[in-house]
């Protein structure tokens, strides 16, 4: 019957065993002679074999470059641990070719016995796929900044277009505010002068008289529509310029 200290031991023993099962690497476990102790599921499926347990993991890799030296200079001491890039071919009829990396170490489980080399499998195609996809990522994230970096730069463009027509409205409007006054007086002059020259015989008088009048009333319908100005339309002007068409622009067209 077992003790409860040992049952405790093999629980633990069955617990770290489910975590090295579920770890999202290959692991496996060799002795000096690369014989494997210990292998997970997913070592074996990575190294394209039903079970590792048992097997020789230096007879399995012996296409894998410098595996063997590398493995000497670890038993030897002289390196503390080994990273080596592999590749092998995929059980299936596409040819297709796994890309992995072996890295490998020495560890004791108590001073008095002998080494242990733990190994972890890595995929490097899932790195490359990754690598690709965030590489896609970062391009459209790029893209995305560019189209709104240029969205914005219209945007700053029209606000500031329309602070500047908002600007110009106003100065329109004081303009033609501070012109209405003198203009009011030159007119009610004009009508003053043409009463009391009501009997001058000189015809020239009296039509000069007229045409500044006129051209008043004019002004001061301009006045007038600058005052009256909500937008900002324009038209074309001599040398390919453009002006504010006051007419289209104005509330009172």
């Amino acid at each position: 019957m077992n003790s409860p200290s040992a049952e405790n031991n093999q629980g633990k023993y069955k617990f770290f065993l489910e975590i090295l099962q579920q770890a999202p690497y290959g692991i496996i476990v060799c002795d000096e002679q690369g014989g494997i102790t210990f292998a997970n599921q997913l070592a074996s499926f990575m190294l394209q074999l039903d079970n590792l347990t048992d097997s020789n993991l230096l007879c399995i890799l012996t296409a894998v470059p410098d595996l063997s030296e590398t493995w000497e200079s670890l038993l030897r001491g002289t390196r503390n641990n080994i990273a080596l890039p592999f590749s092998i071919d995929k059980n299936t009829q596409s040819g297709d070719i796994l890309n992995l990396s072996l890295q490998a170490s020495v560890f004791k489980e108590s001073p008095d016995q002998k080494n242990r080399i733990l190994i972890f499998i890595e995929d490097l195609s899932i790195n490359e796929t990754l690598d690709a996809a965030n590489q896609h990522y970062t391009d459209s994230l790029e893209n995305l900044v560019d189209e709104k970096s240029k969205e914005l730069e219209l945007i700053q463009k029209q606000l500031i277009l329309s602070e500047k027509k908002a600007a110009m409205i106003e100065t329109a409007g004081a303009i033609a505010h501070e012109l209405r006054q003198p203009m009011t007086t030159i007119i009610g002059t004009i009508e003053m002068l043409d009463l009391d020259d009501a009997g001058d015989e000189n015809p020239l008088n009296n039509k000069r008289l007229k045409t500044i009048r006129k051209q008043c009333l004019r002004m001061a319908e301009i006045i007038k529509q600058m005052e009256q100005l909500v937008e900002y339309k324009t038209r074309p002007y001599v040398n390919g310029s453009l002006i504010i068409d006051l007419e289209e622009s104005s509330q009172g067209r």
